[in-house]
């Protein structure tokens, strides 16, 4: 997802407030892992939530399929990224930053250097004409401002798994019920539906969600969306086993869970939400563009 919100307004946390916040500084550092430091509250007066108390089944784990970071319009670089997936008891996660495989990549770096029991999918948000579109398993990146056929064929053609982020989302771009049909209907493969992304991308639409998703029939995802590193591990999906290849196999056989929704996101201050989104609209995009020019596809 690729927008401004605020995942907590309204929720009661017995934490002590924020008392003060971050300047904003549009200059990179070299080392894109220190940028968040310059752009959103990284102290300890920052607020967090705990991992999850609800209970993982015995035998199961949780992966996190939808998180971005500081090399595309998230906020936090690749090495918090890996230390809050590991903090949140993650044992897989996606990197899925918008229309590239650089922040992925990244962290696959940082995960081999450490060795650290967290297995990294490879992703990426695509944009399509009809909304945004995850592949999963990527090798290389899928071209943006193409159709969602064209997504879906090139993410197949890399052996990649499809997952439709936030449905019937009105605040950012994303599938229709009409599209998602449509493309039921014409044999087009989508493995995976997001039921719970705790941002307020689709809110509104989760419950109907869940039920068309009876008649459709993909695999239940749960995913952060996350643009801060206290949001990760926020939305999840359950699987049996605990590796990519168990999650890519329970996906497929449908044996997946989404979680999260027993537990409110951690509410940030306004001014993060204000930064996120500047550097969203007005950085992130001319960076993307760069990146398209210098690997066409």
């Amino acid at each position: 997802m690729h927008s401004c919100y605020n995942q907590g307004k309204g929720t009661r946390w017995d934490v002590a407030p924020v008392t003060r916040a971050h300047h904003i500084r549009w200059r990179e550092p070299a080392d894109s892992d220190q940028k968040e430091k310059h752009f959103v509250s990284d102290t300890s007066t920052t607020p967090h939530i705990a991992p999850s108390p609800a209970a993982t089944p015995e035998g199961w784990s949780r992966a996190d399929l939808h998180i971005h970071t500081n090399l595309g319009d998230g906020t936090a670089g690749p090495r918090r990224v890996v230390e809050e997936a590991a903090r949140r008891g993650l044992r897989v996660i996606a990197v899925t930053d918008h229309d590239h495989l650089d922040g992925a990549k990244r962290v696959a770096d940082i995960l081999a250097a450490e060795q650290l029991p967290i297995d990294l999918i490879m992703g990426s948000e695509v944009t399509t004409r009809s909304g945004h579109f995850i592949g999963l398993f990527l090798e290389k990146r899928i071209k943006a401002g193409k159709s969602v056929e064209y997504a879906i064929d090139a993410i197949k053609e890399q052996g990649g798994l499809c997952i439709a982020p936030h449905p019937l989302g009105w605040l950012v771009p994303s599938l229709s019920r009409r599209k998602i049909e449509d493309l039921l209907n014409r044999g087009f493969a989508i493995d995976g539906i997001e039921l719970y992304n705790p941002s307020p991308a689709n809110a509104s639409e989760r419950t109907k969600v869940a039920a068309l998703n009876q008649q459709w029939g993909f695999a239940a995802v749960g995913s952060s969306d996350a643009h801060f590193w206290q949001h990760i591990g926020a939305g999840y999906t359950l699987f049996p086993g605990s590796t990519a290849a168990d999650l890519r196999r329970a996906i497929e056989e449908r044996q997946t869970r989404q979680g999260g929704q027993e537990a409110k996101p951690t509410p940030l201050p306004i001014p993060a939400y204000v930064a996120q989104c500047a550097w969203s609209w007005f950085v992130d995009p001319p960076r993307r563009t760069l990146r398209a020019w210098r690997d066409p596809v």
